[in-house]
């Protein structure tokens, strides 16, 4: 048995979890607070009124606010599923406590990587305890500067797409039943309101569709394989998913903790792969920059999408022997 710890916030983590659990050789679980896990853990947010040494132990964790009774009620959950089901491994994606927890009780352990600045004392935590470390990027990356002390336990295996194990369609081929653009937006962390993107797409002299809260897709493989351009924002996930598709892209980073969506597009940029404008672009700013990515031909095999999956998997299993 290998288990797996999803983080409850967006959508992401679980699916990537998802993703390599499907790739590995042995039974597997999903443990999460999110819907659609194998077993639901109880929440242990939110924690009103507690702040400082009460809510990170001085520093030491995130998030273990005291006296929370969720947080008691899911750490018990996760170490009596661990007790009972005797894991060979336990994939953390992602949580500094989960990780030191199920190490502690002689599990061993592999986290995800997380790009942007994470030179904080839990991260630092988090990836020392780890046996192996699995980064959604390709090896050509740089590495952060937070993984460089346990450089030798990183692992690069490529962009975690859902799509990756699906015949891709021909990204950007267009058609007169569907958008030549499509925008994602919502699914979790700062984004624009839907009033921006509404006024964006309105502003196109091309046809625009606009995914998000209040117009969700579950599946929008048909709608991004078929759009000339892709606006989305720089999460690993969304990133992952350009890749498996090869679609010329438009990437807004969401201001997230320790800048990790910043730091990705950056990398896209730099390496042709995607247009990243400066900060939230005015909407008259749009049609500009959709026909900068409809000139782009992104060598998009570079970010490793296919197999990257069963190479996470392999990663994990090597730490359960």
């Amino acid at each position: 048995m290998i288990g797996f710890y999803a983080h409850h916030h967006g959508t992401g983590h679980l699916t990537r979890c998802r993703e390599i659990a499907a790739a590995v050789d042995d039974d597997t679980t999903i443990l999460s607070s999110a819907t659609g896990a194998d077993v639901t853990l109880p929440m242990d947010a939110p924690a009103p009124g507690v702040s400082g040494a009460a809510l990170d132990a001085h520093g030491t964790f995130h998030w273990v606010p005291a006296h929370h009774a969720g947080l008691a009620e899911r750490m018990a959950a996760i170490a009596a599923w661990v007790a009972e089901n005797r894991p060979r491994a336990f994939h953390v994606d992602v949580s500094v406590e989960v990780a030191v927890l199920v190490r502690a009780m002689g599990v061993p352990v592999t986290v995800q990587a997380m790009p942007g600045v994470r030179d904080d004392a839990p991260h630092a935590l988090g990836y020392r305890v780890a046996d192996a470390i699995i980064a959604a990027w390709p090896d050509w990356v740089p590495l952060p500067e937070h993984l460089r002390p346990v450089a030798e336990r990183v692992h690069p295996v490529g962009g975690i797409s859902r799509f990756a194990r699906r015949a891709p369609g021909h990204a950007g081929a267009g058609s007169a039943a569907s958008p030549s653009v499509v925008i994602v937006h919502g699914g979790g962390g700062t984004d624009q309101p839907p009033e921006y993107w509404e006024a964006v797409a309105a502003s196109l002299p091309v046809p625009c569709r606009v995914i998000g809260p209040g117009d969700w897709v579950e599946d929008p493989f048909a709608l991004l394989s078929a759009a000339e351009v892709v606006v989305t924002a720089a999460g690993q996930n969304a990133i992952a998913d350009l890749a498996a598709l090869g679609a010329r892209a438009v990437v807004v980073p969401q201001e997230r903790p320790f800048g990790e969506q910043t730091a990705t597009a950056r990398v896209l940029r730099d390496a042709g792969l995607a247009v990243m404008p400066d900060g939230v672009p005015a909407v008259e700013d749009w049609a500009g920059l959709i026909g900068r990515a409809r000139e782009l031909r992104p060598d998009w095999q570079r970010w490793g999408a296919s197999g990257a999956a069963a190479r996470a998997a392999r990663v994990i299993e090597a730490a359960a022997r």
